[in-house]
């Protein structure tokens, strides 16, 4: 009876070991796989005998294998009980986050493997990750809206000093007239310029915090950022090529800021490429052209071009290829704004020379 008891009690245990939802295995001192239950098998696709007996990183992949699991693996080996949390990137499984627990086996004072219980919490890890994702979105909305607002209000009191400043200088060219001095003349002159460049620049931001739609011309749009980026431009010694057609127009009832701010993201990322570059002839070429449904607008700059790799990541919420200075969500929300508010898409275009963003838009927004 106790033998059958001994016996059922065993069977039980391995069908419960088999049945359980935790990835369990037994790994000797050497790395080799001594023992896994059922999940551990259907996780990797793979027979019982094509683990047991198998070093750890040949089932988990020798990145995983050294970058994660050794260390920890060696100090259990030690006699450490571990309990951890990581991505794993697995070469013939899914990518997943589990939490991972070893516990040290003893035999005779000496510790002959470890018992490895891994569970994945990838569905809360996601969930966690975009939350927290969503949180700095909606920080970055909150400032987009309080610079709106900054502007909306500087825009408000430069207009009236502008205006009177304008009027004192009429004055003093009516009054020129009846004396002859050029070098004041010049002078008056290069001021009135400035002052209609500060004008210009002040109606664009003005324009950045709108919100009203209506018929937004392209070109014009894209001129008011190069007048905001003029200063960035020519510290940078950078070229604004804007090859648009004046009949080029979209129609929205969405805030036409939203259009500003979407050519202003993307021409200040090319700007920030062609000063990482040493060549001499730096330009950005902002061309576009429609069709019946949409618009299509190229911003397309002559730097150093971007990798592979990092051209697959431009748009990942974090990413950034400013380091310290960046914050990585400039792109994403970009994106975001442009699929999911204006219905539009944008793609990155690796030339021989430089990087091209084309911007499509549904030629009536909704």
């Amino acid at each position: 009876m106790n033998q059958f008891t001994e016996f059922t009690s065993k069977s039980h245990l391995f069908n419960l070991i088999d049945h359980t939802y935790h990835r369990l295995s037994f790994v000797d001192s050497n790395y080799i796989y001594r023992a896994v239950n059922k999940i551990y098998t259907t996780m990797f696709n793979r027979a019982y005998n094509e683990i047991i007996g198998h070093h750890v990183a040949e089932i988990l992949g020798t990145n995983v294998f050294h970058n994660i699991v050794k260390p920890y693996l060696d100090r259990a080996l030690a006699g450490e009980e571990i309990c951890y949390e990581s991505w794993f990137d697995f070469v013939e499984a899914k990518r997943s986050y589990l939490l991972v627990r070893y516990q040290p086996i003893y035999e005779d004072s000496k510790v002959i493997g470890v018992v490895v219980s891994s569970t994945d919490i990838t569905e809360r890890k996601e969930l966690e990750e975009e939350k927290a994702l969503q949180n700095k979105l909606l920080i970055e909305q909150s400032r987009m809206v309080q610079m709106g607002e900054m502007v909306a209000f500087v825009a408000h009191q430069w207009r009236r000093p502008l205006h009177t400043l304008s009027t004192y200088q009429l004055r003093m060219r009516c009054r020129l007239e009846e004396v002859s001095c050029s070098c004041i003349d010049d002078e008056l002159q290069r001021s009135e310029e400035l002052l209609e460049h500060l004008s210009q620049s002040l109606e664009s931001l003005y324009h950045f915090h709108s919100d009203y739609g209506g018929e937004i011309l392209v070109k014009i749009s894209v001129e008011e950022v190069g007048h905001l980026l003029e200063p960035h431009l020519n510290a940078a010694n950078i070229k604004l090529e804007i090859d648009l057609s004046d009949a080029l127009r979209i129609h929205t009832e969405i805030p036409s800021s939203r259009m500003l701010h979407l050519f202003l993201v993307f021409i200040e990322n090319a700007i920030e490429a062609l000063e990482k570059s040493d060549k001499n002839d730096k330009r950005i070429r902002v061309s576009g052209w429609e069709n019946s449904k949409t618009v299509t607008v190229n911003i397309h700059d002559n730097g150093d071009g971007m990798t592979l790799e990092q051209s697959m990541m431009i748009f990942d919420a974090g990413v950034s290829t400013k380091g310290d200075n960046g914050h990585g969500y400039g792109l994403y929300f970009a994106r975001k704004i442009l699929s999911e508010q204006l219905g539009g898409s944008v793609e990155l275009i690796r030339n021989e020379e430089g990087v091209c963003f084309r911007l499509t838009f549904p030629k009536r927004l909704a």
